[in-house]
């Protein structure tokens, strides 16, 4: 129970939610030795009763955290919070982790005394923000994201059908608005999302863009590899996907991989959106190696870039929502986890050049 109190003091606002507390003080009798004026228990049904009271104790503080909002004014709850460096970068990039966590005992993703997730946090941040740190402050907070496991099997369902991810959305909506209230200070944004972070960024902005002058601020959301992005939001009309290298306020998406038939979660339905992040065309036209800009890859233990320029071709498949992406080393990308062909782990890797400068492109015309 002392990680309890600690979970709590560290990480959340407390909104007077009753716990139940186990200590000194509670007495049963037993037959053979009865309390006067106590009701005499048997060893077996003490046992239960204590069984219950130790269960309850474990359960209430947990089912209390779920509903209590992340206190954001905590540093310990953001993974890269800009505040008060890199002042003179021309906007602000706003990021939402990857999933990141699997574990098939726990449904959330808990930070403040597992300093294994926080390093693997910080890392894949650090990487995958650093395509748009040249000209951006970062701020990318922690949120209970859904384990990996129980993300997949729900990735294809509809958003309001999913069980476990709108724990992480509530968590990002209150850290986006903490940030436009107290870090923002008028300036122009990019969000980036890639995976379950980019599910969790189209939640936030249908419920938060439609205020304009949140919409008015924003350079580009980059929600990289969000399974099926649909080509228009009916319901939303003031969501724009983008068509050209140079539009602005608009949603970036793709999904890369191998040529020929794979089966993938992130493609395949019909009228599904995606860009050529080589061209910047949403045709099947293909870009050749001789126009990519660069991959950019890390080894997993040491974090150690290795770049590779003019490295992929890319071209979009209508009909499925695919970008058929080849490597000049195949065979290379597949992944075990989410199926052969399936280069979803490498979208920003493969595309890391050419989204920093589409980045900057975007900036451009912003303050034109």
């Amino acid at each position: 129970m002392k990680n309890v109190k600690q979970f709590y003091a560290s990480d959340f606002k407390r909104t007077g939610t009753p716990c139940c507390i186990i200590g000194s003080g509670v007495g049963f009798a037993t037959e053979d030795g009865a309390t006067p004026g106590k009701k005499v228990f048997s060893g077996i049904v003490m046992k239960k009763i204590l069984l219950l009271l130790l269960f309850t104790a474990l359960l209430l503080p947990f089912s209390a955290a779920a509903r209590e909002n992340l206190d954001y004014s905590n540093p310990a709850n953001w993974v890269i919070c800009e505040e008060t460096i890199r002042k003179n970068c021309e906007v602000d990039l706003f990021y939402v982790l990857p999933t990141i966590y699997s574990d098939k005992n726990n449904a959330y993703m808990l930070w403040h005394d597992n300093k294994a997730i926080q390093k693997k946090a910080q890392m894949i941040a650090t990487q995958n923000t650093g395509i748009f740190s040249p000209y951006s402050r970062v701020f990318a907070p922690y949120y209970r994201q859904a384990e990996f496991r129980r993300v997949l099997k729900e990735i294809n369902l509809p958003i309001e059908k999913q069980k476990f991810i709108h724990r992480g959305i509530n968590d990002v909506k209150e850290a986006f608005r903490y940030y436009l209230k107290h870090y923002n200070k008028g300036r122009p944004f990019i969000l980036l999302g890639f995976s379950q972070g980019s599910m969790v960024l189209l939640e936030i902005m249908k419920s938060e863009f439609a205020d304009r002058k949140i919409n008015a601020k924003l350079v580009a959301a980059y929600l990289i590899g969000y399974p099926n992005m649909p080509k228009t939001f009916p319901n939303c009309p003031y969501l724009r996907t983008a068509q050209k290298a140079d539009d602005t306020g608009v949603i970036i998406t793709y999904n890369s991989q191998a040529p020929g038939k794979v089966v993938s979660h992130f493609t395949g339905r019909n009228n599904v959106y995606c860009i050529n992040p080589v061209n910047w065309r949403t045709d099947s036209k293909i870009a050749g190696r001789s126009e990519h800009k660069g991959s950019r890859f890390f080894d997993f233990k040491s974090g150690k870039a290795t770049d590779k320029k003019e490295f992929v071709s890319a071209q979009i498949v209508p009909s499925s929502g695919a970008l058929v992406v080849i490597p000049s080393e195949p065979g290379k990308f597949d992944s075990r986890a989410l199926g052969k062909g399936v280069y979803h782990m490498f979208d920003l890797n493969f595309f890391y050049y050419d989204l920093r400068a589409n980045g900057k492109l975007r900036i451009d015309a912003y303050w034109k």
